[in-house]
């Protein structure tokens, strides 16, 4: 394997209606792998509506930074999970034909919302001392690993978390115990020492794969019933079908409690819970429609 400081990185990502928070992450991610040779930026924005436009063209005032914008998507593709997986092979594409990505050794997949606020030098080397053969290294939190969606894994959760919870939400369970089920009960927290986990899929805001891994596939956001679909399951089926190892890295952390799994917590979970109560025990005595009557005149 390629050692960092020699190796050339392309951070690449999606941006829309990110215009607090863009700046930021990518300062801090740029400096979580300024070890490498080179580090450079791809981001590809649609739809936004805000001044992340703004936003981007003063960062591509620096050399490293590009970013190309798709205008806007969700009129031809209404669904959210078939335009990023539109967005995402948009630098998939140009990685494969532009020349200036030709000498590539790592692409970096990034959220921008926020949930690499905590990203670290030290985190991003930990990948390069593992002992384990890898062909893509997944991020983990300090808290609870939070990205259920795209994780696939035969035993800690060997399905789609949002089907399961339709599922067991129309067979009778209630919303509380449909997600605590589905979803909040597999939010587990991985300690930062732990050997790396080896899944069929991941993400968690973050993803470091070889060039010739991620170039291997393309992303689709809708499943075989037009259903929206995480797009990363799809990209990472194909790479385990190829062969490539893909892990969670315990110790490549890039943030806490962030807004997707907050839920998850106690506090939370006891809120929801006494909540979803008290509704069930009013609604013993009133019917749905007064007590949405009731509610609408106190606000």
């Amino acid at each position: 394997m390629k050692a960092l400081s020699e190796s050339q990185l392309l951070i690449v990502g999606l941006a829309r209606n990110c215009e607090e928070k863009i700046e930021s992450e990518v300062q801090i991610i740029t400096a979580a792998f300024s070890t490498a040779k080179t580090v450079n930026w791809l981001v590809i924005e649609s739809d936004s509506d805000d001044g992340t436009l703004m936003k981007l063209e003063k960062l591509s005032k620096k050399n490293e930074f590009e970013f190309i914008t798709l205008g806007v998507l969700r009129n031809k593709y209404p669904k959210r999970t078939e335009r990023i997986a539109k967005c995402r092979n948009h630098y998939l594409e140009e990685i494969r034909t532009n020349t200036k990505y030709r000498d590539i050794d790592y692409v970096i997949v990034v959220d921008l919302d926020g949930v690499n606020s905590k990203l670290t030098k030290t985190a991003v080397e930990s990948c390069w001392r593992l002992t384990e053969k890898w062909d893509v290294c997944f991020a983990n939190q300090s808290e609870v690993y939070y990205d259920i969606w795209a994780l696939r894994h035969p035993v800690w959760c060997p399905n789609d978390c949002w089907k399961t919870y339709k599922f067991l939400f129309n067979h009778g369970i209630s919303k509380f115990e449909a997600l605590q089920k589905a979803v909040y009960s597999r939010m587990i927290k991985i300690k930062y020492n732990e050997n790396p986990i080896e899944v069929n899929s991941a993400f968690g805001g973050l993803g470091v794969y070889k060039k010739n891994a991620i170039l291997s596939s393309e992303y689709f956001g809708l499943d075989e019933k037009n259903e929206e679909f995480c797009e990363h399951v799809s990209l990472h089926t194909s790479l385990r079908e190829k062969g490539y190892r893909l892990y969670i890295v315990p110790s490549l952390i890039n943030c806490g409690w962030n807004d997707h799994s907050q839920n998850s917590r106690f506090l939370a979970k006891i809120k929801t819970r006494l909540v979803s109560f008290i509704v069930g025990f009013v609604t013993l005595f009133l019917s749905k429609q007064k007590l949405k009557v009731i509610l609408k005149k106190l606000k």
